[in-house]
């Protein structure tokens, strides 16, 4: 279980172990924070050995090795998660190569949360034969390591009570796909749900590791039974639909932010017994008594649980997030780890969705050994819960329901919508437009009953435009992008705005922007080792980094002097985390 303000995860899955680089990181989300991603590869450059420190001595070989460790994570993210930076930043241009709207065949949203790593040998002869619980790296042959990790956290900067599941394994070659065959469908299938074309060698090299994946078996934790964890996938023609948890259990656990009637009887066995649920108190209060009454025991997260301390608790998401399934059969308890809510959406296919499943001993009845039920509860998780009590449901305005169902609309229609990023001039000044002639007439008509303006997410929203007629603005090249911003809004009290990002195909980009963006942020030395700390650091510090010490208006002689032999210190921290 991974709380609020655990941060560590993203970089340690991504670290390489002893004797190993990175070779190619595939990653799916639902929602996505670039800042969050931005943070990544310096994981994999401050595994480097012996050249370190000339990249510390020299900023632009540094950024351009950050640049080169980006290019190898890849990242999938559902067409309408990227979310809107807090601030502007020309490095954003680092990530458009490596990040991929995709958009769920179903018809509902891309909601997978599963990080997929292979790690080559640094040396010939090199290798490793241990899984990650043996805690050891044993070197024995030239086979890569795999790395998969099946979280319930997306990349971004909420604070939420999270799972994740991380394995590591190695391919047979000659071994038919096991249990991980559904795992290497939805990493085959990623380049085809793309919204715009993946680059032909990219496409090779996501279907090799993809075979990988479906020819090795990962191990799972300490103490559970020895049998390899299967992966499931929900969502994906073919896939199997509604999904279900093994259905002899006589008692169950089921942990989920979001709940409907349907999902939870896509829980319930034949052979139904006990069963706890813990959701959140507003979907739980969405939920008919008879609904309820099938579960014994009903609980929400407690505020105790909810830590409000921090002024970005204020503006961030924060609670449950975890979806757990545990169901007890016989003197084993089954262990379901994922993304799938318990919603009908997420079981029925309409969503793509991806589990984990492991299995162990449950343990005696007021025994210390074991996995089960109780075990799990009387880990601290019965601390975070309090039995739950109804709340009534306050009447809903019409007007507000409607002005929603606009933004909705609206925002459906740009996703659809056939956008160009069109950038033509020379030397320093570019003009960067919006080329909307791809938008027919429906997608016309929903726009125009909400409120669009549209601007690049390097400058400041202070630039946005009305989407009619299309935004060209003038920019400095360092500043061109393919990622677009939009602002829905309607003027209706109690109607939140949307905002979203767009990575869109782009004509005219030139080639040497990034290089310019890299000298722009080396030129200011104090914002530069600003960057390196915040990356160094953590995710938490990179927003800091964003939102305070990360612009120019910023820089000065205020706080402790840094300088390479910190970062340096820096670095060490890092790699002992």
């Amino acid at each position: 279980m991974l709380s609020p303000d655990s941060r560590t995860v993203a970089f340690d899955l991504l670290r390489p172990p002893s004797g190993y680089t990175l070779d190619l990181a595939v990653l799916t989300t639902y929602t996505l924070d670039l800042e969050a991603l931005l943070a990544l590869p310096l994981s994999v450059v401050s595994e480097a050995e012996g050249g370190l420190e000339e990249l510390l001595a020299d900023p632009l070989l540094l950024l351009e090795a950050l640049r080169r460790a980006g290019e190898r994570i890849q990242l999938f993210v559902d067409q309408s998660g990227i979310a809107v930076p807090r601030l502007p930043r020309e490095l954003y241009s680092m990530l458009e190569s490596s990040v991929h709207p995709v958009r769920a065949p179903g018809g509902g949203i891309f909601h997978p949360k599963v990080w997929v790593a292979r790690f080559t040998p640094t040396g010939p002869g090199s290798g490793v034969t241990a899984g990650r619980e043996e805690g050891r790296q044993d070197v024995a042959n030239d086979q890569p390591l795999l790395r998969v990790a099946v979280l319930t956290r997306n990349l971004t900067f909420d604070r939420s009570w999270d799972v994740a599941l991380a394995s590591d394994a190695r391919p047979e070659p000659e071994s038919p796909f096991g249990p991980s065959r559904s795992l290497a469908e939805l990493i085959h299938a990623l380049p085809d749900l793309a919204t715009t074309s993946v680059p032909p060698d990219l496409v090779a090299r996501v279907r090799t590791l993809a075979d990988q994946i479906g020819r090795a078996q990962f191990p799972p934790p300490p103490g559970f039974l020895r049998h390899p964890i299967k992966y499931h996938v929900v969502g994906l023609p073919g896939a199997r639909a509604p999904w279900r948890p093994i259905s002899d259990g006589r008692r169950t656990l089921a942990i989920a932010p979001f709940v409907n009637r349907t999902g939870l009887e896509a829980v319930r066995g034949p052979a139904w017994g006990e069963g706890l649920l813990v959701s959140l108190q507003n979907e739980l209060d969405k939920l008919s008594d008879d609904v309820l009454s099938a579960w014994s025991d009903v609980r929400t997260l407690s505020d105790l649980a909810v830590d409000e301390e921090t002024e970005d608790a204020a503006v961030r998401p924060a609670g449950l997030h975890a979806k757990l399934i545990a169901v007890e059969h016989g003197w084993d308890v089954t262990w379901y780890v994922g993304s799938a809510n318990l919603t009908a959406a997420a079981l029925h296919g309409r969503n793509v969705e991806a589990l984990a499943e492991i299995r162990a001993r449950k343990g005696r009845l007021r025994g210390k050994s074991g996995f089960g039920i109780d075990r799990f509860l009387e880990s601290g998780f019965d601390r975070l819960c309090t039995p739950y009590q109804r709340i009534a449901i306050p009447d809903v305005d019409e007007e507000v329901v409607e002005a929603r169902g606009r933004l909705n609309a609206a925002r459906d229609a740009l996703l659809e919508a056939d956008m160009t990023v069109v950038c033509y001039g020379s030397g320093e000044e570019w003009t960067w437009a919006l080329d909307c002639g791809g938008l027919d007439a429906e997608p016309l008509r929903a726009l125009a009953a909400v409120d669009v303006l549209a601007w690049p997410i390097s400058v400041s929203e202070d630039m946005a435009h009305p989407l009619h007629p299309p935004p060209a603005l003038t920019l400095p090249i360092q500043h061109l992008t393919r990622f677009v911003a939009f602002r829905l809004s309607v003027p209706i009290p109690g109607v939140d705005e949307v905002k979203l990002a767009l990575r869109l195909p782009a004509r005219g980009m030139p080639g040497d922007r990034m290089h310019h963006a890299l000298v722009g942020l080396i030129s200011d030395p104090g914002r530069f080792l600003r960057f390196l700390r915040a990356l160094l650091g953590d995710l938490d510090a990179v927003a800091g980094w964003m939102g305070a010490g990360g612009s120019r208006a910023n820089v000065g002689d205020q706080g402790p002097r840094l300088d390479s032999e910190t970062l340096l210190e820096d670095v060490v921290r890092t790699n002992r985390r």
